[in-house]
């Protein structure tokens, strides 16, 4: 499931593929227009994405799109956000990107204008890719294809590497092709005779003050109004969606409202997970069906049984991109499972960590405490040392960044380290603290961008929120679309974070408290131990696998030459497996299969 669309006023160089088969100028997609001699086209597959045409203008949604405010009927919610989307373009030329709720991309080509208009909301249920060609544009939902179709050899985009490697993802608009970006949340694309324009359509500090339709009461009223809201309209969707039941508090909740959606039946819910058998992930497996008993649902786990170098490299040559957590590796076989069940599509609780409290929430909290007691950096460095003395090493760590809490520059300040794994070392040893440093300011520049405070708090969980989480959704929704399933991420619905900004502080953030509120609302719908049991990691023995002996050492063996590398970091990662050696062996695999053209096969055989 996916599309890939163009707009030329001539056709790329005989070198490149678009002559191949892959879009042919005879193809009956293609038309030659009379008025500006221009060629446009739009190439989809897959039954979730929704297209439709007025005259010579055709619009594509991909993802969930409705009006906001509107209480009309339902079940034609999403046919009337198309018709504004018609309306408001024949009246101004435009789209009325404001006036619409979900997560969803637009893509809209005026075959009479020669003009093509790109949206992806603030999360944009996956990614949107384009790249400007000789005498056009290419556009589409995978990167690879760009690359293979724009008429010019793949090649390495140098300058995205330090951000790679300190984030194992390339966040914001580049990628590892040189020359093939991604559109920002928010932001919209055209391109016409007058050539490519950006503007910043949406921002998070834009949706402050909304209205939410979420029908009043306290906080957690209100949360279970909005998570209805975005259900009912997934439910519309895709009536058979399942529930990607982990068993923690933002997929438990999930369920629970699910559950009070669906129409009475004699057999329960279905939810899945996938399950790798190691004696690491045996207490997440456990996690997921205890949640499953108490929520009244049918839990499969599904075996990802094969070996994790196979997942890796179908990942990878599957969406052009660089798996950013290890579970990521395995999203592509869920799908397909799911897929050959009839299940249409998957709802994952992504994106609530951002909303309402990373882990270094409480972190921040705890110092900014600690800066109000004792706010002579003096008296801090003295407390510091006795708490050292003393063994208790975490107390230092309070105090050192109570004296930085606004200093977002600084590699140690948790606005750098939020959803950050990585060896710094390893990334000064091959690139230099300068390059490095400006990978952490991209990351933050994002979050400037859309509006978001300077306040520590909100900065560490936008920065989060758009610098991994929306990524992840989108990485895993290109997962899932491979194999013909979609997956919807509720919490990531532009209701849901409009809901959560327009929230008091100490309800969002209570003090060291992450995620507080999403606790109370379970605890009143389900068994309170879903709320306060302990959190799992969900984590791999990624390292064990990296390790002589591992499932990954083979393709760890096999990783080629590069001249970023340094030798004694590369030797280093060998010995003591690190995530550097993992992000490295990413790059390579993606290296092997992009720009030296390898058979996947032939990669992953290799093992």
């Amino acid at each position: 499931m996916g599309y890939l669309g163009w707009v030329f006023s001539k056709w790329p160089s005989e070198e490149g593929a678009m002559r191949n088969g892959a879009v042919e100028p005879a193809s009956p997609a293609v038309r030659v227009l009379d008025r500006t001699g221009r060629r446009l086209g739009l190439r989809t597959s897959g039954e979730f994405l929704r297209t439709a045409a007025r005259g010579r203008v055709t619009l594509l949604v991909r993802g969930l799109m409705v009006l906001s405010g509107d209480e009309g009927p339902p079940s034609s919610r999403a046919d009337r956000a198309v018709e504004a989307a018609f309306a408001h373009y024949a009246a101004r030329g435009d789209l009325p990107a404001e006036r619409f709720e979900g997560s969803f991309t637009l893509v809209l080509i005026d075959e009479e204008a020669g003009r093509v208009l790109l949206f992806r909301n603030l999360v944009g249920a996956g990614f949107t890719y384009y790249a400007e060609t000789d005498g056009g544009l290419l556009f589409g939902s995978n990167p690879a294809e760009l690359a293979e179709y724009g008429g010019a050899v793949a090649a390495v985009n140098d300058s995205a590497l330090p951000a790679f490697f300190l984030y194992r993802f390339v966040p914001g608009r580049e990628t590892l092709f040189r020359g093939v970006r991604r559109l920002l949340p928010g932001e919209m694309l055209a391109y016409d005779r007058d050539g490519l324009r950006l503007r910043q359509r949406q921002t998070i500090g834009g949706l402050r003050g909304g209205e939410t339709g979420d029908g009043g009461g306290d906080a957690v009223e209100r949360l279970g109004a909005t998570m209805a809201r975005v259900l009912a309209d997934c439910a519309l969707d895709h009536p058979g969606a399942v529930n990607l039941l982990s068993g923690g508090v933002d997929s438990s909740y999930i369920q629970v409202v699910w559950n009070e959606g669906l129409p009475a039946s004699s057999r329960p819910p279905a939810t899945y997970t996938i399950n790798v058998d190691h004696p690491r992930t045996l207490p997440d497996a456990e996690y997921a069906l205890s949640a499953a008993s108490l929520l009244g649902t049918r839990h499969t786990l599904v075996p990802a049984d094969d070996y994790a170098a196979r997942y890796l490299v179908e990942a990878v040559a599957g969406t052009g991109e660089p798996p950013n957590h290890v579970q990521s590796i395995y999203f592509r076989r869920l799908g397909r499972v799911l897929a050959d069940r009839g299940v249409p599509a998957a709802l994952c609780g992504e994106g609530a960590d951002s909303l309402f409290g990373v882990g270094s929430t409480a972190t921040l909290q705890t110092a900014e405490a600690l800066r109000r007691v004792l706010p002579w950096k003096f008296g801090r460095d003295l407390v510091s040392a006795a708490a050292a003395f003393a063994g208790h090493p975490r107390l230092p760590g309070y105090l050192d960044l109570a004296g930085r809490l606004g200093d977002f520059t600084h590699p140690g300040h948790p606005v750098n380290e939020v959803a950050v794994f990585a060896d710094l070392r390893a990334v000064h040893s091959c690139f230099g603290e300068p390059a490095a440093s400006s990978a952490f300011a991209l990351r933050r520049e994002l979050a400037r961008m859309h509006g978001v405070a300077d306040d520590p708090l909100e900065f560490v969980n936008f920065a989060g929120f758009l610098g991994e989480a929306a990524d992840t959704a989108s990485l895993w929704t290109g997962l899932f679309n491979l194999e013909g399933c979609d997956m919807r991420c509720p919490f990531l619905d532009s209701r849901m974070i409009r809901f959560a900004i327009g929230l008091r502080p100490q309800e969002r953030y209570p003090f060291r408290k992450p995620k507080e509120l999403l606790k109370r609302a379970l605890r009143r719908r389900a068994p309170a131990v879903l709320a306060d049991r302990s959190k799992r990691g969900f984590g791999q023995p990624i390292f064990e696998w990296l390790a002589v002996g591992g499932q990954l050492r083979p393709l760890v063996d096999r990783i080629g030459d590069y001249d970023f590398v340094a030798h004694r970091a590369l030797a280093e990662a060998r010995e003591r497996p690190n995530w550097f050696l993992y992000s490295l062996l990413c790059f390579d695999v993606w290296h092997k299969l992009f720009i030296e053209k390898r058979p996947a096969s032939a990669i992953a055989d290799a093992t």
